[in-house]
This record gives structure tokens, sequence and C-alpha cells, in this order.
């Protein structure tokens, strides 16, 4: 059954972005600008978290209005004992500021779950508010905070990162350092639970397509494990 959907999600997904970069043009002339992609990566980690892809697909779909933003993004496994996760988000900038709410769902054979169960004691939903505070290009500094105040985290965790953003040409470097302060879902007590260099270097193959190539090594101080993530991005122009 998942598995099927997950094939369903990959296509319908993969449709939507070619869809927008067909009309790209046409939304964007009425002041409706989209955006559309597709990660393949060997693994999938998230903030010093391994989320156990032997290989995995991350398509991505967006759309905004002024200083809203309402997309979409998913990691599909290829193979691997890991769980799929699809998430839904809302932002909204506010000069420097940017909140948002994402709602992030997974699922996996070993661990089946309903979309729509959103009960406190069975959802595997996970409903977060993020605050992102960046300096820009004077400041290349981003401080990223998050709470997840509902579902499948019982201890209600609290994340920090800081963020170095430099351009090194038409590449772009990323420092971050991520710290546990409150809850269990990163770590077992309050530790820096995420160390990382990312690299995406644009390739440039097609006109209208943007293909990068992105590598991150990762290390988890509270876990001591080591990750390194490399692959291929495509996302519209």
């Amino acid at each position: 059954m998942h598995s099927v959907l997950r094939k369903i999600l990959i296509f319908s997904l993969l449709f939507s972005l070619n869809s927008t970069l067909s009309s790209a043009q046409k939304i964007k002339e009425n002041s409706i600008t989209a955006e559309g992609g597709v990660d393949f990566l060997n693994n999938y980690i998230w903030r010093g978290q391994d989320y156990l892809h032997k290989g995995s697909i991350q398509p991505y779909i967006s759309t905004s209005w002024k200083n809203f933003t309402l997309g979409m993004w998913s990691a599909l496994r290829i193979n691997g004992d890991g769980t799929d996760e699809v998430d839904l988000y809302l932002s909204k900038s506010i000069g420097p500021v940017t909140l948002t709410i994402y709602d992030y769902w997974s699922y996996s054979k070993s661990s089946p779950s309903k979309y729509f169960d959103f009960n406190s004691n069975s959802t595997s939903h996970i409903l977060e508010t993020q605050v992102l505070i960046s300096g820009g290009e004077k400041i290349p500094l981003n401080l990223l905070g998050s709470y997840m105040f509902y579902g499948d985290d019982p201890s209600r965790s609290v994340y920090l990162e800081l963020q170095y953003v430099r351009p090194i040409k038409e590449a772009e470097l990323t420092l971050s350092v991520g710290y546990q302060v409150k809850g269990e879902y990163y770590a077992d007590k309050a530790s820096f639970v995420n160390t990382s260099i990312g690299f995406v270097q644009p390739i440039r193959l097609f006109d209208k397509i943007a293909t990068n190539l992105i590598s991150n090594l990762t290390y988890n101080p509270s876990a001591d494990k080591v990750y390194f993530t490399i692959g291929f991005g495509f996302n519209s122009l």
C-alpha cells in the first residue's frame, strides 16, 4: 500500500514540477510566483538525524504571493528501512524575519499511519513553528528557532540553529550548528546535535531547469556519528 502511495506521490509531484515549469511565466505576470524541483540524494539527513534512506528522492513545490509562501516537500526512499515523509508549510516574511508553520507527516511499512489522523495519541504528524532571522548580504548569518508544539513528539522539542551562508561565485557554502534546547526528539538530553558543511554548485545543462551538485558533511556530536550526503538537484529558473 505504501509502495503504491510512494509511486503516486513521486509521479504527481514530478507532474506538478512540469506544470510549474510550463506555466511559470504566466503565473508570474499575475504577481504570483511558483517554484518546483526535485533532489536525488544518496541519503536523507536532517538536523543531524539519519532517516535511513538508501537513496532518497526529494521533490518540492511552492507558490508565493506577496510575502506569503505555501509549499510542499517530500522525502521518498528508493530503498532502506526508514520512513517516507510528506511536509506542508505556510510562511510569512516580515523584513528579515520569516515565520513558518510546518506539518511533518511520516509513514512506513513498519509504522503505517493515516494522513488525516491528528489524534494526539496515534498521529504521526508533527506540527512545528519556526522563526528564521536573516542577516542578509551584509551579515551572512541566519538564526533559526523551532518548536514542535503538537503531534508525534510528546517532549515538545525546541531546536536552535546558527547558519553562516557565503556565496562563492555562483556556488553557495553553508555552515550550520544546531543545538537541542529542550525535549528528546534529536537526543535524550539538551546537547549539540548537528554540525554541518553544505555546498551547492550550479551546473548549467538546460535553459529552463537549473541543475545543482549538492554535497553535505554532517557530524552529530551527541550521537558521535558522521554522515556524507551527495546528489543532484533540478529546479525551475
